[in-house]
């Protein structure tokens, strides 16, 4: 169901509803309605559960690319947290959502990660970066090398063995893995499937 509606359950309960709405009409017009009145009216029913049936079978149809509260941009889906964890225990926390710590691929998508974070009110959030492993050696949380940078001005600078990467303001800071800041998790939208 990951970001689409159910296409079975809903549509079913929906017609679930309809189907006894139409027998409750059903009853009422037999019992209170003369014959020749109840063939118009029992038509008038079946061309509304006509309509009905046509509107279920659009919402069968409609599908979510991002699970609900997730942006989406470029064929991904972007989480920005509600709370705050350390930089790998915000590594987990993505994962936990069959996710990752974000990796930034654009500069077009770091924009967009700036006006999330800011529509979310996050001064600051970690972003899947570190040079943990190695000193200098920035890798992303799946082992690549950054093939664009937005280091802020004087960044990194290492102070105080600064390893993973926050973003802020309008770029990247480095910062102590174990400082608590939210953080963006990132993963491929959901293709709607056919029944």
């Amino acid at each position: 169901m990951a970001g689409c509606l159910s296409r079975v359950s809903l549509p079913l309960l929906l017609l679930f509803i309809s189907l006894v709405l139409f027998f409750v009409l059903l009853v009422t017009i037999q019992v209170q309605v003369p014959e020749k009145q109840r063939e118009a009216e029992v038509k008038a029913i079946l061309q509304q559960l006509a309509w009905m049936n046509s509107s279920l079978s659009s919402l069968a149809n409609f599908c979510l690319p991002c699970p609900w509260n997730w942006g989406y941009f470029h064929d991904s889906c972007y989480f920005v947290s509600w709370a705050q964890k350390t930089w790998n225990a915000s590594v987990v926390a993505c994962k936990d959502q069959k996710a990752q710590l974000v990796i930034i691929k654009s500069a077009e998508e770091q924009r967009f990660l700036q006006s999330l974070k800011n529509k979310n009110n996050v001064r600051q959030a970690w972003i899947g970066l570190s040079d943990h492993h190695n000193e200098g050696a920035w890798h992303w949380v799946d082992n690549t090398k950054p093939q664009v940078s937005f280091w802020n001005d004087g960044e990194p600078n290492n102070v105080g063995d600064e390893d993973c990467v926050e973003l802020n303001n309008n770029g990247w800071n480095d910062n102590k893995c174990t400082a608590e800041n939210f953080w963006i998790c990132k993963k491929p939208s959901s293709p709607c499937s056919s029944l």
